[in-house]
Order: structure tokens, then C-alpha cells, then sequence
């Protein structure tokens, strides 16, 4: 039974050695399996969801199957070739992480999966390996300390980044939030009020069978475990009933409180999630230009407006860091600056990130973004509302950019705002900022930071 089913699910790890080899080479994994599954149109559901499955842990614990890797080979881990490590970061991950598998049959893939892309010496090594992993699992697995070396491979995060949260969270909460990072998060989706509520889309979801179902924290959303294939392929996508959008990213349109005839400007809109979000509570009684420098984004975001039902946005080309450009729109009553940024908010998403982002990196973005908040505030007309948002947890690019804005710009502070929705009250702190790290442990979500900004010229610059 074991062989047949083995042999069923070998696609699925061909499949995740691909998309591995794709990340390795600078491709962000979802896009990478997204297509190499759209190539596999006939592979079953539960194939496709292994191959999810195989490429998203492995990444998410790469730097910990690794250090397995180097205690269990006599190989210098630099010299091993990159498919090979491929290969056995799969095997380690089912080995030590999942359950589903037995380990002599994790290995016998991963031999043979070896031996035809590489070749019988390299079998051998893999199997080598493998073995001696199984054998010596306690020893070449320690449980981490509660040092920022220990944690950083354990939980598989850069280093300068656990020492920062230790320093920051101690090292309770610290592991809580790598734990966090790790975990395979749910589908969380937007209901879209444009086209439905979502009691509807609840329904229509159970009577297709998917499920558990769960309303989210926040109005409008719902989450299930996981979609098992395309999200496009979901009872309602294709009627524009909904959108993926995590809680997190669902609090910052509601932060900039559109109101019916506001004139807004999405200074940075692609792929439009916020942009459709603004629209939605505002039932498409709004002017919206939404902008972004990527023009096949900007195509992107035309698309998923359509089918979203989106009628009140104009698309605009251009770069909002320009202040000539951003003058040239005219003015707007909100503005939302919605940053680029390091993306250190997602790396559930986007596990990926963790082993290319650099400890210089988070100054170096909050530079850039510093400078596109600045030039947005020739759009803003007199008494108008800016929002400056970003995915990050980092201080230079939340807090950082906000105190050095404000330190160029004393005209403006941070204003507060009272939530529509009494759940949106706890990520609110005490200077009136939105802040979704650290995660809370009933509903795990994205790190995002979002701050009101408006003119004032008088009274404290963070006021209440």
C-alpha cells in the first residue's frame, strides 16, 4: 500500500526539486509552483498539495535541515551540489517534520529521485546521509537554547534578525514568533461586498465541500485551511466574490476611512487588494487613481479590479517617488502609501525572504521610502488624510520613517483614529499607529504597520 501510494506522490517531489532549483536561481516560490503546477494540469488534488507541501516546508526550515545536513555528512556543506541538498532538505523535512510519510520510504524517494537526476554516486551519498539521520536523529537535532545562534538555525531566520527580536521581545516571545513564521498559515480571504456577503460565500464554500470554514477576526473575512490547488479554481474566485488578502492587510484600508465622494490616491496599488478594499467600503462611490511604476503590474491590477467588480479607479503609470509626477495628479482628500518595503512582515508567505534580506537592507528601504512619502504630500490637499503603510517589522522602516518624516515635515503629526470595528482596537497603540507585530496567538497573521498622518501646526507631533 505504502509503495503505491510512494509512487503516486513521486510527480509531487519532482515537481518541489524544480521549484526549489526555480527560488535558488531568484524566482519568489509561489510564483515558481503556481506555473510549474499549471504545467501539470493532470496531477490529482492531493498530489498538487504535497508538491505545495514539500516546497513551502523546506523553505521554511531550510538553515535547520541544513545543519542536520552538515552533522550527518562528510562533505563540507558548501561543496554538496545544489540539486543534491535539494533533494535531502526534502527528505529531512518529511523525516523530521511531517508525519504523514515513513522514514524508509522519505529515503527511498529521495535515493531514487538521487540517482535519476544525478546518478548513482550521488544516490549513495544521499542515502549516506539519510541514514545516518534516521539512525542519529536526537544528536544531530538538538533542541535549540535560548541563544540567538541556537534559535536563528532551530527556527531557520537570519541571525542579525533573531538578535534583534531578543533584544527587542526577549526570548519567549521571540521563539513564540518564530514559531509563528513557521507555521503553514490558512487561506485568509476578503469577502467582496461589491458581490457578495460573507455568510453567502461561507455557504457556497460548505456546499462544495471545503472546509472547516472560519469567520475571521476582522468584518468580511474567512479562512480555510488550505485550498488543495488553485486559488483561481475556487467555488466564486471567477465571479470576483472574493480575494486573497491576509487580516493583516485587510486593517489598512479601513485605517485611511474612505468616505462616499472622497478623492483618493493609492500611491502604490499593484496588485489592487487595498485598492479594491477602498472601493468596497466606500460602495463604489469614490474616485480612485491608483498608480504603480511596473506597467505589467498595472495590467495585473486592471484584471483583478474587473473581476473584483471595481468601477471607481483610473490607472496611472508612473513613479510616485517623483514629486513633479505626484504634483501633476492634482489633489486628493486620502492618500494611501502603501510602501515598498523589506517584506519582513510576511515571511510566512514568503519564506524565501528570510535567506536573501541582509541587515542593511531595512535602512536602506526606509531611505526610499522616506522619499516617496515625502513627494505624495504635494498631492494632499488642505485638511486631507495620508496613510504611510508597510509589511515590515522593522524599526528603520516603521517607527523610523514616521519620526524622520515628521522631523522634516513639523507641519504634520500623527492623528488618531477610532476604529469602525471594536477587533481593530488591539492593534492600535498608545501614539495612534496601527502594529500587527508581534502576531497574536488566536489569530495568527502578517506583521503590518500603518500610521495617519495630517496636517497640523500646532500641538504634539504624535498626539492623541
Amino acid at each position: 500500500m505504502i509503495g503505491r501510494e510512494e509512487r503516486r506522490a513521486a510527480p509531487a517531489r519532482q515537481i518541489a526539486v524544480d521549484v526549489l532549483n526555480d527560488v535558488r536561481n531568484g524566482h519568489f516560490a509561489e510564483h515558481a509552483l503556481s506555473k510549474r503546477l499549471s504545467a501539470s494540469s493532470s496531477l490529482k488534488r492531493e498530489d498538487r498539495g504535497l508538491a505545495t507541501e514539500l516546497v513551502y516546508g523546506p523553505l521554511r526550515w531550510k538553515r535547520r535541515l541544513d545543519a542536520i545536513v552538515r552533522r550527518c555528512s562528510h562533505v563540507p556543506l558548501r561543496r554538496i551540489q545544489p540539486q543534491t541538498l535539494d533533494i535531502l532538505e526534502i527528505a529531512l523535512y518529511q523525516i523530521f517534520l511531517l508525519d504523514r510519510i515513513p522514514d524508509h520510504a522519505a529515503v527511498d524517494d529521495a535515493v531514487g529521485e538521487a540517482r535519476h537526476r544525478l546518478g548513482n554516486k550521488t544516490a549513495a551519498f544521499v542515502n549516506a546521509v539519510l541514514r545516518r539521520a534516521t539512525r542519529d536523529r536526537n544528536t544531530v537535532d538538538p533542541a535549540p537554547e535560548n541563544t540567538a545562534a541556537s534559535l536563528a538555525e532551530h527556527y531557520s531566520h537570519p541571525l542579525w534578525l533573531v538578535r534583534r527580536w531578543l533584544d527587542r521581545l526577549g526570548a519567549s516571545e521571540t521563539r513564540r514568533v518564530l514559531q509563528s513564521n513557521n507555521i503553514r498559515p490558512a487561506l485568509v480571504v476578503r469577502v467582496n461586498t461589491l458581490k457578495s456577503a460573507a455568510e453567502d460565500l461561507k455557504k457556497l464554500w460548505e456546499s462544495y465541500g471545503l472546509g472547516p470554514v472560519s469567520v475571521g477576526p476582522l468584518r468580511d473575512s474567512l479562512s480555510i485551511p488550505s485550498a488543495g490547488g488553485p486559488v483561481d479554481a475556487l467555488p466564486g474566485y471567477q465571479d470576483g466574490l472574493f480575494l486573497v488578502q491576509d487580516y493583516a492587510s485587510q486593517t489598512i484600508a479601513p485605517f485611511l476611512a474612505p468616505r462616499s465622494g472622497d478623492r483618493i490616491l493609492d500611491a502604490c496599488a499593484a496588485p489592487g487588494g487595498k485598492t479594491s478594499h477602498l472601493a468596497a467600503l466606500a460602495g463604489n462611490k469614490i474616485d480612485i487613481t491608483a498608480v504603480d511604476s511596473d506597467p505589467d503590474r498595472l495590467e495585473e491590477t486592471s484584471g483583478n479590479l474587473a473581476r473584483l467588480g471595481v468601477t471607481s479607479v483610473r490607472l496611472k503609470c508612473g513613479d510616485m517617488s517623483d514629486p513633479a509626477f505626484a504634483k501633476s495628479l492634482g489633489l486628493f482628500d486620502r492618500i494611501l502609501v502603501d510602501a515598498p518595503c523589506s517584506n519582513l512582515g510576511v515571511l510566512r508567505h514568503n519564506p524565501e525572504i528570510k535567506y536573501r534580506i541582509s541587515a542593511s537592507e531595512p535602512a536602506r528601504w526606509a531611505d526610499y521610502q522616506l522619499k516617496l512619502l515625502s513627494s505624495v504630500t504635494s498631492a494632499l490637499a488642505p485638511r486631507g488624510l495620508l496613510v504611510y503603510s508597510v509589511c515590515s517589522v522593522s524599526d528603520e522602516e516603521t517607527v523610523g520613517v514616521i519620526s524622520r518624516f515628521l522631523g522634516d515635515h513639523a507641519h504634520f503629526s500623527v492623528t488618531r483614529t477610532e476604529p469602525t470595528e471594536p477587533t481593530r482596537h488591539r492593534f492600535i497603540n498608545k501614539d495612534g499607529m496601527l502594529n500587527t507585530f508581534p502576531p497574536c496567538a488566536d489569530w495568527p497573521m502578517d506583521g503590518f504597520f500603518a500610521a495617519r498622518l495630517q496636517v497640523s501646526h500646532a500641538g504634539p507631533r504624535f498626539s492623541e
